[in-house]
């Protein structure tokens, strides 16, 4: 059974709420990639076809769950924007949003006036605003989360599908690697399966406490479905939604239980049972190669070969987003069979350390998210000079423990403006991959 619930009170501090949200035009980068058999990475522009205190890991992976209480007896806390304490960090969150480069940062004040603007009867029918739950949790610990079961159980925004990022994506591959970046094939099947349309706009949330959520927007914005500014990333968690008075869903969905299927939730489904390879999507990804802001090992071998050889430098540079510990061999990773430590010449940004220290859900502002890239060794750009320059190193591989963490480095890397979205790569088989073989350069300096 599906329960709704609304903060139906109005007050004149949710209507300064709406004054604090600051708003701006979309910079949108349409591109298509080719690599060289080389280490450069080469990329061509085309346009649509058919459609225009720091965080630890640690904390992060074991963050409590959410609260069980009934949802008969759970209440209503009224908007905190009464508290002088939250006016300042709905502030920061305004800033992080109307100060990234591309603005597709969004408020959670602003995604639940597009979530209303769903039952507004004047909205353009074919044009819908569509609530995706990016939730994933690292699978570690005796009671690990899981973002599919917490979305079955609910909270969730009423109407939210769940992008699964364990699901979506290629069912098998030689090294058995998770969570990779699904083919344009079975992207577009998926969002057929979802009903969603080329010119539907996404807003991508997270639940308490998740700050991995990254990787299914990052997912959802890079598979050439739809323009990036049509995928948006919301800022900030389900109780600042219920606490600004947006609506949420409770109860469990139905079906998820293979035993269940003939009384399933169409928002609940498995890529294995769409029979995708042979279906035809009603709209395809305008981009044929769906590799094309993703590298493979072998393209991240030969960047590390023109980095540490003989003087030379790449003019990529790659970014790893694990702890320190683990970047540098001191700490175990939380994978068994991986050896620890580092690819030479990659610099270490743990991924925390951009997010609000207080609610993952939430970079920080992107004056203090570009001050971190630029002490951790991404240089702004500048025209001219040698490769041998941080400042002339254009393009950057993400890089993490499995390619989730890496998208927020990603986001944030674009959102702050030290670098377009079709300079930066997410390293998709990350540290499993490469510490996982036994052939691969490791250090842990």
């Amino acid at each position: 059974m599906v329960m709704y619930q609304k903060q139906h009170t109005i007050t004149s501090s949710s209507a300064l709420c709406a004054l604090l949200i600051g708003g701006g035009s979309s910079t949108i980068y349409c591109s298509a990639f080719a690599y060289s058999s080389s280490a450069t990475l080469q990329r061509s522009r085309i346009l649509p076809s058919h459609h225009p205190q720091q965080l630890s890991e640690h904390h992060l992976y074991h963050s409590s769950s959410p609260s069980t209480a009934p949802s008969s007896i759970r209440k209503f806390i009224p908007c905190r924007s009464l508290h002088s304490t939250t006016l300042n960090n709905m502030s920061s969150s305004s800033s992080s949003s109307s100060s990234s480069s591309t603005n597709t940062l969004v408020t959670v004040q602003q995604a639940i006036e597009a979530h209303n603007e769903n039952n507004d009867s004047s909205s353009t029918k074919n044009k819908k605003n569509v609530f995706i739950d990016g939730s994933w949790h690292m699978p570690v610990g005796p009671t690990p989360r899981n973002g599919r079961s917490e979305y079955i159980s609910g909270p969730r925004i009423p109407g939210a599908h769940y992008f699964d990022i364990d699901d979506i994506a290629p069912p098998s591959n030689p090294k058995n690697l998770p969570h990779m970046k699904p083919s344009p094939k079975m992207f577009a099947a998926a969002m057929d399966r979802m009903g969603i349309t080329p010119d539907d706009t996404l807003y991508v949330y997270g639940t308490e406490g998740c700050g991995f959520y990254h990787r299914a927007y990052w997912t959802l914005s890079s598979c050439g479905y739809h323009i990036p500014e049509r995928v948006k990333l919301v800022q900030g968690s389900l109780d600042e939604w219920r606490e600004c008075g947006g609506t949420l869903e409770y109860g469990d969905l139905a079906g998820d239980d293979d035993q269940q299927r003939g009384n399933n939730d169409r928002r609940l489904f498995r890529m294995c049972e769409l029979d995708w390879e042979d279906a035809s999507p009603k709209y395809a990804c305008w981009k044929e190669d769906g590799n094309d802001s993703v590298v493979d090992m072998e393209q991240v071998l030969a960047v590390v070969k023109e980095t540490t050889q003989g003087g030379a430098s790449s003019d990529t540079i790659i970014v790893d987003a694990r702890s320190s510990g683990r970047f540098h061999g001191t700490a175990p990773e939380p994978r068994p069979g991986l050896r620890g430590g580092h690819m030479p010449g990659s610099i270490n940004l743990p991924f925390p350390s951009l997010l609000d220290s207080n609610d993952p859900t939430k970079f920080r502002p992107m004056d203090e998210v570009r001050d971190i890239f630029v002490k951790a060794g991404i240089q702004p750009l500048e025209e001219g000079g040698s490769k041998n320059n941080a400042s002339s190193r254009k393009k950057v591989i993400c890089s993490c423990g499995s390619g989730v963490t890496a998208a927020a480095l990603a986001v944030g890397l674009e959102e702050c403006g030290l670098r377009k979205k079709e300079d930066i790569y997410i390293y998709d088989g990350s540290w499993i991959e490469w510490g996982g073989d036994e052939d691969t350069p490791i250090v842990t300096d």
